[in-house]
């Protein structure tokens, strides 16, 4: 994970494929007993960044949303279709 100051009121945090799919096991339980987050620990000068992972279903869930915003077709296909092939392995953390 890199966090790059962008100016003074933005911040962006570059993932790897592999933390990605770290958020991606942990939302599905992978460890249980996982906390669902990856912390960049900060410094003197910088903040800590804790990055979350929840499920649609929590994330998306209740009165507070009104579900998922818009996303690229081929995304969304790309998505569906590792869905079907781990068959329920990392489903929770799209639908």
């Amino acid at each position: 994970m890199r966090l790059d100051r962008v100016d003074g009121r933005v911040v962006q945090v570059t993932l790897s494929r592999r933390n990605l799919l770290a958020l991606l096991a942990k939302v599905d339980g992978c460890p249980a007993v996982s906390s669902k987050a990856i912390i960049f620990p900060g410094t003197a000068s910088e903040p800590t960044l804790v990055v979350l992972a929840e499920s649609d279903e929590t994330h998306y869930g209740g009165s507070r949303s009104c579900g998922p915003g818009p996303m690229h077709p081929a995304t969304e296909a790309r998505i569906r279709a590792i869905e079907r092939r781990v068959d329920g392995g990392w489903g929770g953390a799209t639908r």
